[in-house]
């Protein structure tokens, strides 16, 4: 199971923290951002589109102005944290922001949030669910790995494998050293039996100070962490040679 059900509080820390952090990577252009992918159900994604923007979240320090507009009004600390909304319920102050801000990575944090905490999406909902902001989000703007990774944890939850390792294979490639995708994607690896890799994986990010057991612990269960007696398996002494004793022949005239 991905980091956040087994230690939310730490994993969710990190992951606030990565998502605050990431700023490195150019922005894209402002473009139209379309309704792109199907839901963890299978349904076509679809959604609606508003006045204002869209604007990529990668250029939030060239938009202030703009960015500031949205979040004084639609996401402010109460909707982040799902307490409660500003204009709206909380989920629909966050659908707004990422109307307007497809990748904006604090609300796509809050919308998986919201997904995992109610898995069973109202049909008539005039909300989109998580997987499909974060579809959209990648179509919007694809050089950013932050909507990859929150897309394969949210895939994980719904067992949903070999897609979830898509996704943090492209956030991984995007962002190399986040260990954090690493890790999960290392969980996703063991789900799919895929024991080699996940080894070099774990190796990875504990050498790197990653500090949740989950990952270990997994390979341990499947009988695939390589243990120090695993690791240095006993050499075999080289078998004895038994070496006959002759009986000193006698010479002609009878003495040894």
């Amino acid at each position: 199971m991905p980091a956040f059900p087994s230690k939310a509080n730490i994993l969710t820390s990190a992951c606030i923290a990565l998502v605050v952090g990431f700023t490195s990577l150019p922005g894209h252009a402002e473009t139209k951002a379309p309704w792109v992918g199907e839901t963890l159900e299978g349904e076509k994604c679809v959604g609606k589109s508003i006045g204002f923007g869209p604007y990529d979240y990668l250029r939030r320090a060239q938009l202030a102005a703009e960015l500031n507009v949205v979040e004084s009004a639609h996401f402010t600390p109460e909707v982040e944290g799902l307490d409660s909304g500003n204009t709206a319920p909380a989920i629909n102050d966050i659908a707004y922001t990422l109307m307007a801000w497809p990748n904006h990575h604090r609300a796509l944090h809050s919308a998986m949030k919201y997904r995992m905490r109610f898995k069973d999406w109202p049909e008539n909902s005039q909300v989109p669910p998580a997987e499909c902001q974060m579809q959209r989000a990648m179509e919007f703007s694809p050089s950013d790995p932050i909507p990859y990774m929150m897309y394969g944890l949210l895939l994980h939850k719904w067992q949903q494998y070999e897609k979830a390792l898509f996704a943090y294979r492209v956030a991984n490639k995007l962002q190399p050293n986040d260990i954090l995708t690493l890790y999960n994607m290392g969980l996703t690896l063991v789900e799919l039996e895929q024991y080699d890799e996940a080894i070099k994986t774990a190796n990875t990010v504990y050498a790197a100070g990653m500090p949740l057991p989950g990952l270990k612990n997994k390979l341990v269960a499947a009988g695939q962490w390589p243990t120090a007696g695993k690791a240095a398996t006993a050499e075999k002494a080289p078998p004895k040679v038994e070496v006959q004793k002759q009986k000193p022949k006698k010479s002609v005239d009878g003495s040894e």
